[in-house]
């Protein structure tokens, strides 16, 4: 820095101005600095910075599948918070692994990174309370009781699942079968709400719940099971949009329709429900804003607040895969 400096004929104090807050200098200034940077190929040393300022500036993210694009639009509302936050993000994938999980954690913590989001973790509430212990902790979606000492960005799945059975029963359908993917927290809790839904409105006997792997083929194997029984259900809600697009799958190679003869939901509203020719009717989770959200809890956690937790609504965005049911 103090060659540059000589380099860029300024005080090296203000090299570090740029570097450090370059909308506060001056347009002809910041350009001379960044002129002598480049002719000397100077880089700053994050690794010294972070050393005499005992800051990283450094968020971790850690996710549980990259593979789902639902994550990597959370991601997306993250990375533009960071942004504004002049933060940078490191992220990991945990792979749906709690021992993996646990480990990029802790790997995060290592790094000094400033504070830690976790998008829908799946290890146990124990390790999520030791790592909010040692560094300021966000988490997006899993619900049930939040771990202590961290922050939560969720929506509300009740009324997701609520939504999209209105809109199905106010089609005309009865029997209707709902894809639990996965045993994380999420999943489970869809699962609950479909159940005490059709409980409530007097069809507990014509839910139909079919098991499976939190991705396409898991859709696929659960709408296999379901649109093969002897009480085929007219309708099928699936607890993410990848295993929507294994029951829609399962349903062509049975030769049946969509939505002639069978409706299918999914839920995240990602970018695959709304591509064309799916146009998947699905309830819309706002990925970017709960990206946003939990990166806002979290600066203000690492700025000495107390955890809180944020709840949104989820909306269904009816597309081509849903239609009336037949009549018998």
């Amino acid at each position: 820095m103090t060659d540059v400096a000589r380099e860029a004929n300024v005080s090296r104090s203000l090299v570090s101005l740029v570097l450090q807050q370059p909308e506060k200098v001056g347009d002809k200034r910041k350009r001379a600095v960044h002129d002598a940077m480049r002719r000397l190929g100077y880089r700053p040393n994050a690794a010294a910075r972070q050393l005499a300022s005992q800051r990283t500036d450094m968020l971790g993210v850690l996710v549980s599948d990259l593979h789902n694009p639902f994550y990597t639009e959370v991601i997306d509302g993250i990375l533009e918070a960071a942004e504004d936050l002049r933060h940078q993000v490191m992220i990991a994938s945990g792979e749906r692994d709690p021992a993996k999980e646990k480990a990029a954690a802790e790997a995060f913590v290592e790094l000094r990174v400033e504070g830690l989001i976790l998008i829908t973790p799946t290890m146990s509430t124990e390790d999520i309370e030791a790592i909010a212990s040692d560094v300021p902790t966000v988490i997006v979606g899993r619900p049930g009781p939040r771990p202590a000492r961290t922050g939560r960005v969720l929506t509300d799945d009740a009324r997701g699942v609520g939504v999209a059975l209105d809109h199905l029963l106010g089609l005309g359908h009865e029997d209707i079968g709902f894809v639990a993917a996965g045993e994380n927290p999420g999943a489970r809790a869809r699962e609950d709400a479909f159940v005490r839904a059709m409980t409530a409105v007097g069809l507990a006997g014509r839910a139909h719940v079919a098991n499976a792997a939190p991705n396409q083929e898991g859709g696929y194997a659960a709408g296999r099971e379901l649109l093969s029984s002897e009480q085929r259900p007219t309708a099928i809600l699936a607890s993410n949009d990848l295993a929507a697009l294994g029951v829609l799958g399962a349903a062509a190679d049975l030769n049946l329709r969509w939505p002639a003869d069978v409706s299918v939901v999914g839920y995240d509203n990602t970018i695959l429900a709304q591509l064309q020719p799916i146009a998947l009717t699905s309830v819309n989770q706002p990925r970017r804003l709960m990206g946003r959200t939990a990166a806002t809890l979290l600066r203000d956690l690492t700025r000495g607040g107390e955890p809180s937790s944020v709840t949104l609504d989820p909306e269904l965005v009816v597309r081509s895969t849903t239609g009336p049911a037949q009549s018998s």
